[in-house]
């Protein structure tokens, strides 16, 4: 699976401190993405599904962590890694959200059925649709633009996220491979080009 970075604690992208993992490549070149940096597929970015996990666990080092967050690039590229990647780190937390730039319809149809179902039973929640600039009205929480759609796999987390939610849009600043980078859902005028 190609994979540019993996940060812990973040709790701008969803409830609690979660694991965020950003994978490589995205066709969808939206503008104003806020990380055009992971369009590209790049194999340097290659890691073993099996690998990416114990990565996870050895560097968790038994630290309790309230959900996992997949973003990109776009993960669902990378549909059959992350339908291997799913199950196991439901191992870890059973609050996944993965973040698509496909809508919830096509990412039915670009797939095998049997391999939507793996991502949908081990998938709390799904954030789907392209980043439409225009639609960014600096309200959408856990969402860039209001085109995009918020579905719970999971119906028993539903409660925990619409609370999360309410609270609005939140931005945290990390320092990453020596500069720091800001995660979660910007403002319009905060967008990157």
């Amino acid at each position: 699976m190609r994979i540019d970075r993996i940060i812990y604690p973040i709790t701008s992208l969803g409830p609690g401190d979660r694991l965020v993992i950003w994978t490589v490549g995205c066709s969808k070149h939206c503008y104003k993405c806020a990380n055009p940096e992971l369009w590209e597929h790049n194999v340097e970015n290659e890691i073993a599904v099996e690998e990416l996990v114990n990565a996870i666990k050895t560097s968790l080092d038994n630290q309790i962590i309230d959900g996992v967050t997949i973003t990109g690039g776009d993960p669902l590229e990378q549909y059959e890694e992350l339908s291997r990647l799913l199950p196991l780190l439901f191992e870890i937390t059973d609050d996944i959200l993965v973040f698509t730039g496909y809508t919830k319809k096509q990412a039915e149809a670009i797939m095998p059925s049997d391999t939507w179902e793996v991502i949908k039973k081990y998938t709390a929640v799904l954030i789907d649709g392209k980043y439409i600039d225009e639609l960014n009205d600096n309200k959408c929480p856990l969402r860039g633009s209001s085109n995009q759609q918020v579905h719970f796999f999971d119906l028993s987390k539903k409660a925990r996220y619409l609370e999360y939610m309410a609270r609005g849009r939140s931005v945290q600043n990390v320092y990453y491979n020596e500069k720091i980078i800001s995660v979660g859902i910007h403002n319009k005028e905060s967008n990157v080009k």
